[in-house]
């Protein structure tokens, strides 16, 4: 591992500091009541099977006018994050744990297969420091990684926001500190724009989970026939954040195999009947001949 992964493995010990140190006032002072002041408003409702709005405009981390339209034309599916380059903490977590994920993922390749894209949720955030932290970050892929197929964007707290609301991701800005409150989540986009699944793993999304997410959002046009089969028998688990088997299916093939083999097996019985009937009316006929 690059030395940026290795420095930014003390993220999520600095992440918590940083987020029990922005809450700490506000948990004794609301100390009654059931999440802190700075928190209300923040979180994700999730809009599976929603659509984004495709032509919405952004400035990309080279200075290039994009919109989700272009950024899906060659129906790879993507994977969106909302960030900041300023986050204290929450930010560098989730992109570390990210990159991670990526780079524990077999058979398919950023680029090739798929994107990822990282909106800005700070409109005042610059084309260049977008620029730094796409080059910071880049940097810890792998090798068979390529990272043009990662998009760093900025935008106007308009079209920011229409993202944002279309995926039900709720944050707040807090002036007192300028940082933005908000949570962590994965949002997987299908080439056609529709939202089909949510991963909310901050420190470290596994990554079998990344990649089953990413062929349930290539929408079968990537990863091998296996990965669609073992997909189809599997169901993703809220509580653990991963797919797991499906005890309903596997039932249901397992099921359907056994009558199969059973039917196979009885083929050689039922041409050995055939055959014996058909010798055994040979030889009647024989016999009246005679």
């Amino acid at each position: 591992m690059k030395l940026h992964l290795t420095k930014h493995l003390l993220a999520p010990a600095f992440a918590f500091m940083a987020i029990l140190g922005c809450c700490a006032g506000s948990l004794v002072a609301d100390f009654k009541d059931e999440i802190p002041r700075n928190l209300i408003g923040v979180g994700v409702d999730e809009q599976l099977d929603g659509e984004i709005p495709l032509d919405v405009e952004f400035v990309d981390d080279r200075g290039a006018t994009v919109t989700f339209r272009k950024l899906l034309a060659d129906k790879k599916p993507l994977l969106l994050t909302l960030n900041y380059s300023n986050c204290p903490g929450l930010c560098i977590t989730q992109i570390n744990g990210m990159i991670q994920g990526v780079n524990d993922v077999g058979g398919i390749q950023l680029g090739r297969d798929f994107k990822m894209v990282s909106l800005s949720i700070d409109p005042s955030e610059s084309v260049q420091k977008a620029a730094a932290t796409k080059a910071k970050y880049a940097d810890d892929l792998e090798s068979h990684h390529s990272s043009s197929g990662w998009f760093f964007l900025t935008g106007s707290e308009e079209n920011i926001v229409r993202i944002a609301n279309s995926v039900g991701f709720r944050y707040t800005y807090d002036a007192k500190n300028k940082q933005f409150n908000h949570s962590a989540a994965a949002i997987f986009i299908s080439p056609q724009g529709r939202i089909t699944r949510y991963l909310y793993e901050v420190g470290f999304i596994r990554g079998e989970t990344l990649r089953m997410a990413f062929i349930e959002a290539g929408e079968g046009k990537i990863g091998s026939s296996f990965d669609r089969f073992v997909l189809w028998c599997s169901h993703y688990d809220a509580n653990e954040n991963r797919y797991s088997a499906s005890a309903r299916i596997l039932l249901s093939v397992t099921a359907g195999g056994f009558v199969a083999v059973g039917l196979v097996g009885l083929v050689p019985f039922w041409l050995s009947k055939k055959r014996h009937s058909a010798l055994s009316g040979q030889s009647g006929e024989t016999l009246g001949i005679q």
